[in-house]
């Protein structure tokens, strides 16, 4: 595909992502950003990541990606509503984000709700990475309004910068990454609540691997774990039912049941990533 010109609305780890991927394959002419922090908005600039940095959406956008947080999408789909241009976003969450376009604009046919299952532990356009979603799975839950063109234009983009295109409802959506990422996240946060400065220099591979991303952005991940809170709160009471079995088999010396529970998570995991060590 080759688009005139694509306008992303945040440039940050994601936004930035998709800047570089376009440019690196060709896919554009041209590609505006709006990013109101003015270093970030210069650091892009000046590395390539967009052409220019603007203060609105121009109107002869011919792609639309709002990277911006989950909660502010809908607000962002709300003011584009004349925009001619297919939408997509990139939220993480995305029932929320659906009902509240629904709510305010049931006619919404330019918008389509997408999530790609990729990122990192970083933020800011510095973290853009043109390979990011080499591979990934990108998830759209389009509106029933939604137009098929515009779904059909989202798609093609995806596919174009390495991305394999799955269609779920936002529900179904939303209880998945709350199992598969909200959830890590959560457990990797509090963990690392119980860790004091004297811990540290005895900590190994599994500690590294487990709190990697402790370190992601904390307002950012307020915001999803919020949005999605009914969700991941049922994640949280299956993963305490979970490690309450595997806690009381500890307790009672239960050795056949607690071997049961491990080589189960471990036969899962394996099975996830059988070329993992």
């Amino acid at each position: 595909m080759k688009l005139g010109t694509l306008a992303i609305v945040g440039v940050g780890l994601i936004g930035g992502s998709i800047g570089k991927a376009a440019k690196e394959r060709g896919l554009v002419e041209r590609i505006v950003g709006i990013e109101p922090n003015a270093d970030s908005a210069l650091w892009a600039v000046k590395n390539g990541v967009v052409d220019t940095v603007v203060s609105e959406v121009p109107a002869d956008a011919d792609l639309i990606a709002l990277c911006v947080p989950s909660d502010l999408v809908a607000p962002w789909v709300i003011t584009l509503a004349d925009h001619a241009a297919p939408i997509f976003d990139v939220g993480s969450v995305k029932g929320p984000i659906v009902k509240a376009v629904e709510v305010t604009q049931s006619t919404a046919s330019h918008f389509v709700p997408c999530h790609p299952i990729s990122g990192s532990e970083r933020s800011g356009p510095q973290a853009a990475d043109g390979d990011l979603f080499d591979g990934c799975t990108v998830v759209l839950t389009p509106l029933a309004t939604t137009a098929s063109v515009a779904e059909q234009t989202c798609a093609s983009f995806w596919e174009a910068v390495g991305a394999s295109v799955v269609r779920m409802s936002p529900d179904e959506h939303d209880a998945a990454l709350a199992v598969t990422s909200h959830l890590p996240h959560l457990l990797a946060f509090a963990f690392m609540g119980q860790v004091t400065d004297q811990h540290l220099p005895l900590t190994g591979g599994g500690f590294r691997d487990f709190t990697r991303i402790a370190a992601a952005n904390p307002d950012l991940w307020w915001r999803i774990m919020q949005l999605n809170h009914e969700a991941l709160s049922q994640a949280l009471d299956d993963y305490s039912n979970n490690l309450r079995a595997l806690s009381d088999a500890i307790e009672s010396g239960d050795q056949s049941r607690g071997l049961a529970l491990i080589e189960a998570a471990a036969q899962k995991r394996q099975a996830a990533d059988p070329s993992a060590p």
